[in-house]
């Protein structure tokens, strides 16, 4: 099922992204600057770097927001650090959930069920 649109309620929506999207406009960052992707049974929230040295002030921000969110509800998730090859240079970074563990969060979030 590649490339599916998440779909949690019969709304279709996906209230996780629209939250993190909306925070990133609040603090000025682009909405685009975090990618949602479905691949198979997995999530993926990639961020992608644009510094040639060192990391954007950006890409920190967002995985902060991210993490706000989720840490307290006690969601499973991976992160994952990609770099360019034959350097040390960031290539952008990945918070991945698997497909089951993300719907919960958009129905906890959705039904306003944020209690850890």
């Amino acid at each position: 099922m590649k490339g599916v649109v998440l779909g949690m309620s019969s709304a279709n929506t996906d209230v996780f992204k629209q939250v993190i999207k909306k925070l990133c406009e609040v603090n000025n960052i682009s909405s685009r600057k975090p990618a949602f992707e479905t691949i198979d049974n997995i999530v993926v929230i990639s961020v992608k770097n644009n510094l040639k040295d060192g990391v954007e002030l950006d890409c920190f921000h967002i995985l902060n927001l991210i993490y706000q969110i989720i840490t307290p509800l006690g969601i499973k998730f991976n992160q994952q650090l990609y770099l360019y090859p034959n350097s040390k240079r960031v290539a952008r970074i990945t918070v991945t959930f698997k497909k089951e563990d993300y719907d919960v969060l958009n129905m906890r979030l959705e039904n306003g069920n944020v209690d850890g």
